[in-house]
């Protein structure tokens, strides 16, 4: 059997944060409501492909957006649905995106015994500047509060997700909030360095020159602290940007790193399957009608060669710390040449039959990256 993970994607927010650019919506019962409907349906069409018949399912990820907007009997229905109609394997990882100003004891005690055994809490910050500048409606205080309330239900598998190299954010700040998350004890984190995207306000910001951002010199010794810190706390870093203790290291995330198959529910989610690249439409309105129609939303599907599924392996798996084989690169000329000239640069190492990014490596893997594109 295939595994195979699902990722259900809901595009509702409780206001755009600075720093996004995603395509989301304001949180609206009504258009909520169709949404959720439209979910089931997708879920319904999808179970009757003859692909399950040769896959089980290892993962669900619900993600978005801001899937905790939803009342749980809603997402808990929507687990319970995908339990009945697809093959679930006898130990599924089943995560929710969770905003700290949107879970409390009464949400989190039945999204718990609904089927919900992960949270991922985008915390991004324990500094209250921080936190109001990136447009977050909570609390340093409010995501401790919303942590020790999940740990009351019953969680024992919970991430929290920070933002490193924010504006006016010193290294001092920064220790700071990553002691907050550390005396939280999670079982993961997920660092990001701020990206600042086309189309969000810190990026217009940034245009206007009114955004005092770090060098790239301190937000690399952001990351190193992190590292050294972490490292020392127990937490094995297993991806550039993830740290776990061991054992909790996301079973979905690991899916798209290995370039295993994920099938996209809902509003611009997007599958890889059967070797092709497959997304839906990005227009709420389209989606919505197309799914009240019977038919999947879907909008884009491309082939992927043999060489570029090679290709997207080797670049994928060079995110985990763990590195790839060797025999990925065997019989592709291009590929070994790329290798050789990485490693000659010192940003990958072969040990013991594999390759894997070393540690400057790690602060340059988009480089890496294209370089193999």
């Amino acid at each position: 059997m295939k595994s195979i993970g699902l990722y259900i994607d809901f595009p509702f927010c409780l206001a755009r944060c600075s720093f996004c650019a995603f395509n989301i919506q304001g949180y609206r019962e009504g258009f909520a409501a169709r949404y959720a409907d439209a979910l089931q349906r997708e879920i319904t069409l999808q179970a009757e492909a003859p692909i399950w018949k040769e896959r089980e399912v290892i993962s669900v990820y619900l993600g978005g957006g801001t899937p905790s907007l939803y009342p749980p009997e809603i997402l808990t229905g929507l687990i319970d649905l995908c339990r009945k109609r697809l093959p679930f394997g006898a130990e599924v990882e089943i995560t929710l995106e969770a905003h700290p100003a949107t879970i409390h004891p009464a949400n989190l005690g039945p999204l718990r015994e609904g089927g919900i055994n992960r949270l991922s809490m985008g915390v991004q910050s324990f500094s209250d500047a921080h936190l109001e500048a990136l447009g977050r409606h909570h609390t340093a205080e409010g995501a401790r509060a919303a942590f020790a309330a999940a740990r009351a239900v019953g969680f024992e598998n919970i991430g929290i997700d920070l933002i490193y190299a924010l504006p006016d954010q010193p290294l001092s700040d920064w220790d700071a909030t990553l002691q907050a998350a550390m005396d939280l004890a999670p079982e993961h984190l997920s660092l990001y360095g701020l990206s600042i995207e086309e189309g969000s306000l810190f990026y217009k910001k940034a245009k206007a020159g009114l955004l005092p951002l770090p060098s790239e010199e301190e937000a690399i010794a952001q990351y190193q602290a992190a590292q050294s810190r972490l490292r020392d706390a127990g937490y094995r870093q297993y991806e550039i940007s993830n740290f776990a203790r061991p054992g909790y290291e996301c079973r979905h995330n690991l899916l798209y790193w290995d370039r295993g198959e994920v099938l996209g529910i809902g509003l611009s989610a997007h599958s890889y399957l059967h070797q092709e690249h497959r997304s839906n439409t990005d227009s709420l309105q389209t989606y919505l009608e197309v799914i009240a129609s019977g038919r999947l939303p879907i909008d884009h599907v491309e082939k992927v060669s043999p060489e570029a599924v090679r290709k997207d392996r080797v670049i994928f798996g060079l995110r985990k710390t763990e590195g790839i084989s060797l025999e990925l690169l065997e019989n592709d000329l291009s590929l070994q040449e790329t290798a050789d000239r990485l490693i000659s640069e010192g940003l990958l190492i072969v040990d013991q039959r594999k390759i894997r990014l070393t540690s400057k490596g790690l602060l340059l893997a988009d480089e890496v990256a294209l370089a193999f594109l």
